[in-house]
């Protein structure tokens, strides 16, 4: 009796031994918001983070997508059927089957106390596949969107009237489009909180190039100009959106057309003065462990001191880094840094790991137009009365250079692509922590390494983290540049 007690004891120590590793590996994450049309309520789901990874559990993915679970325990391999389209997991194992076309995860499915969780990744991935065609994934905001079934933006088309291009819409209910930024290059307009019957592109007469589409803010419209293009208007009448450009100027001298401004950086005379530059993590916080082995916060320490050098050749500004060294920075001093030194623009540097899915690329990020939630009830709060100082809560000063920011993240944006073609560049918007209290025109970079060793382990598809520096610090000297003009 007693040696098979003491056999149990042993056996009931062993299993706890390997149970608490386990437990240990296994985290929270924060959680994801999940909107539906009304007049359903929206819910939340709480995925985990795994060795530095975070997974969504199959679970939720097939209730909030209704989806059908296909689980095959003796092979460990799970399918989900959405409609026409299938993804096949495999437990502990990255490549995945969609619609029989293999693909790399790069982090493996796991099985956690009987359920299979995948990378989150896969959130992206099922609006990237076509599979999910009615809601819309913003990790910035970790948010997923449903859209209405009545679109309240359709019918968008492009006409060319001479010299005048004009871009219409039907509108089902009063939208008031809201202008981000208009420049000679590039206008971009959002209907915030509308949904689009479907999203469509446009050329023609000065629009090289443009695009309807939804974003988590609602229904935006980018056009990118041709040369020589010099005003713009804007109007909404009889439930039809009319948005028209033009490169005829005696329409703009005669009030007809608004004039179409440069990016405004700097001071009055259009010189930028101050730049801060923001390296993430730092100290005890490593960030993510890039290919290699390398982590986070030294490859984003060496670009930022590349751009740095880049920066102060070309504009003789004043660079400033937030830390210069292996510093724990709060984000809250990031932000204070940045307005206290009077800074005229503020970029952020990032590296994800988990851009090896798409074997590197960049994202640039700006802050969402959309206000906050609950941000309206707190702006602005005047003091001494009408002609009196207008304050504004910390936490909401990037809201006056939303429209900048953009417009600064997008052309960062297209100057890598134009540098680096074969890699995936992406311009988005969301809320961040670190811009929000930033009063200047603010951007975050993240640099995403694509999957290599050794002494490359830092380096882009081959090209060098000076090759990015160079390519930002050419894109901000243009837009200076073009200011002043």
């Amino acid at each position: 009796m007693r040696s098979t007690r003491a056999l149990f004891t042993l056996l009931a120590a062993a299993l706890l031994a390997a149970a608490i590793p386990a437990a240990l590996a296994l985290q929270g994450a924060p959680t994801i918001d999940v909107i539906y049309p009304d007049p359903q309520p929206p819910e939340r789901i709480t995925p985990i983070t795994i060795g530095g990874t975070r997974y969504i559990s199959t679970n939720d993915i097939a209730r909030v997508f209704r989806a059908t679970k296909y689980w095959r325990p003796e092979l460990r391999k799970l399918s989900l059927r959405l409609g026409d389209h299938t993804i096949r997991f495999t437990v502990d194992a990255p490549i995945v089957l969609v619609d029989e076309e293999a693909r790399n995860l790069v982090e493996s499915p796991r099985l956690v106390q009987g359920v299979v969780y995948v990378p989150e990744s896969v959130l992206g991935g099922l609006m990237e596949w076509g599979f999910v065609t009615n809601a819309t994934w913003d990790e910035p905001t970790r948010s997923v969107r449903f859209r209405s079934p009545a679109h309240t933006v359709r019918q968008a088309q492009l006409w060319v009237r001479g010299r005048v291009t004009e871009i219409s819409a039907t509108l089902l209910k009063a939208l008031s489009p809201r202008l981000i930024y208009a420049t000679p290059g590039e206008l971009r307009l959002l209907f915030e909180d509308g949904t689009l019957d479907s999203a469509r592109v446009f050329s023609g007469g000065v629009v090289l190039s443009g695009m309807i589409h939804e974003t988590a803010d609602g229904v935006e419209i980018r056009l990118v100009l041709a040369p020589g293009a010099q005003g713009y208007s804007v109007s909404v009448s009889s439930n039809r959106l009319k948005l028209a450009v033009t490169d005829d100027q005696e329409l703009v001298q005669q009030g007809i057309f608004s004039k179409l401004e440069p990016v405004a950086l700097g001071g009055a005379d259009g010189k930028i003065r101050t730049i801060v530059i923001d390296p993430g993590h730092g100290g005890k916080d490593l960030g993510a462990t890039l290919p290699g082995g390398a982590a986070e916060k030294d490859a984003a320490l060496d670009l930022a001191r590349a751009l740095r050098t880049e920066l102060q050749e070309r504009l003789g500004a004043r660079v400033i880094l937030t830390r210069d060294g292996d510093s724990s920075v709060p984000v809250s001093r990031r932000s204070e840094i940045a307005d206290e030194s009077g800074a005229e623009l503020f970029v952020s540097i990032h590296f994800d790991a988990e851009g090896v899915i798409r074997n590197g690329g960049f994202r640039v990020y700006a802050l969402s137009s959309s206000p906050a939630p609950g941000s309206s009830d707190r702006l602005p709060l005047s003091l001494g009365g009408e002609g009196g100082v207008e304050m504004h809560p910390w936490d909401s000063a990037q809201s006056q250079s939303t429209g900048t920011s953009m417009a600064v993240g997008q052309a960062i944006a297209d100057g890598l692509a134009r540098t680096f073609p074969q890699l995936n560049v992406v311009f988005r918007t969301g809320r961040f922590i670190v811009l929000e209290p930033v009063a200047a025109p603010a951007v975050v970079l993240e640099c995403a390494p694509a999957p290599r060793g050794g002494p490359e382990a830092m380096s882009l598809q081959g090209y060098t983290i000076r090759d990015v520096a160079k390519t930002v610090a050419q894109t901000i000297q243009d837009l200076a540049r073009a200011g002043r003009a």
